[in-house]
């Protein structure tokens, strides 16, 4: 029946509607959209964090400028073991680290004048509660925002006495976690050598000086130029399988040379191990999350990617551009890389 104005009352209007088919071809087609859109968001997120990454080892090149100076040379790898367990087992004492050193100039001076460092033995303060808390909160500018590793980490402890065994692995109350870092410090184109290193942040004796007094670089030992000198690098948590265990922020287990377990290895790292490398021993050298390289800060604050590709020779001579950008005064001319 129809109404004045000719519409039927009786015939319900008619409702449009996606078939299953139909359907079926629309979720198909987001899905497309999705899988092409993915990656390119997650490279726009890697691309934020790598940023980040320079952007941290920037600020550390603006804070190591301020500390040569205050001091006049660079920071050391750590300070010189005291003896704490009355034994001289090396991987069973521990020692600040450059990270500490340069707390004030990263704002962070509350935080290093808590922990007393210099003043106070580091394994004192990690068997107290109150500064253990302080060493146990993350540092944002030791991460690099790609990395996937752990706040505290896991596979370099810290001893806070005499309990611990050398490689700090068979006690979690003598063998203590502290903040990750993913930065170490460039100390020899070879391997973790201690008494003759020849990178930046590295410490050591000689006949005329006693082995309780670090030797620190200063500007002037520097004469292969600041522009061609890492400070320094990345070292990752784990690339693929393998687990390198980034490095610590506040200090070592000893001052061990050539061991992935103790000593140097928690704070500097060695050009005899190729730039993410995943062999034996690659845990003592530079290494990153970032597909292809790593970052690293030059003796004259810039930062620069370098490719794992670069020319690199473990052999013990000087012999390779990945060597000569570690070795402070090698004399050699630096290739393009």
């Amino acid at each position: 029946m129809k109404n004045g104005l000719g519409r039927d009352h009786g015939t319900p209007a008619r409702r449009w509607a996606f078939t299953l088919v139909e359907l079926l071809v629309v979720i198909a087609i987001i899905g497309v959209l999705v899988a092409l859109l993915l990656p390119a968001v997650q490279q726009a997120r890697e691309a934020a964090r790598r940023a980040q990454c320079r952007s941290n080892l920037r600020q550390f090149g603006v804070a190591i400028a301020n500390y040569v100076d205050a001091y006049g040379v660079f920071p050391y790898a750590h300070g010189w073991d005291r003896d704490n367990d009355g034994g001289q087992v090396e991987g069973r004492e521990s020692a600040w680290g450059w990270g500490a050193s340069i707390l004030p100039y990263i704002d962070q001076t509350p935080l290093f004048e808590k922990l007393n460092v210099g003043y106070v033995d580091l394994d004192v303060q990690l068997a107290n509660p109150t500064t253990l808390a302080l060493m146990q909160k993350p540092l944002s500018l030791f991460r690099c925002p790609s990395d996937s590793g752990p706040e505290l980490n896991t596979g370099h402890r810290l001893p806070n006495g005499g309990s611990a065994n050398a490689d700090c692995t068979n006690s979690t109350t003598a063998c203590i976690e502290t903040a990750t870092s993913n930065y170490v410090g460039s100390v020899h184109h070879g391997g973790l050598e201690r008494n003759n290193w020849d990178g930046v942040i590295g410490r050591g004796h000689t006949a005329s000086v006693s082995n309780d007094t670090a030797r620190c670089t200063a500007i002037r030992d520097i004469t292969d130029g600041l522009s061609n000198t890492f400070v320094f690098g990345e070292r990752a948590w784990q690339i693929g399988n393998v687990q390198l265990r980034a490095a610590v922020v506040f200090g070592t287990n000893g001052d061990s040379e050539n061991s992935d377990h103790q000593g140097l290895v928690y704070v500097t790292a060695g050009g005899q191990f190729p730039l993410n490398c995943l062999g034996a021993d690659c845990d003592m050298g530079f290494s990153s999350p970032h597909s292809g390289g790593a970052h690293f800060l030059f003796a004259d604050g810039s930062v620069a990617f370098i490719s794992e590709d670069i020319d690199q020779d473990p052999s013990s001579a000087i012999d390779s551009t990945y060597e000569r950008l570690i070795a402070i005064g090698d004399g050699q001319i630096i290739e393009d890389y």
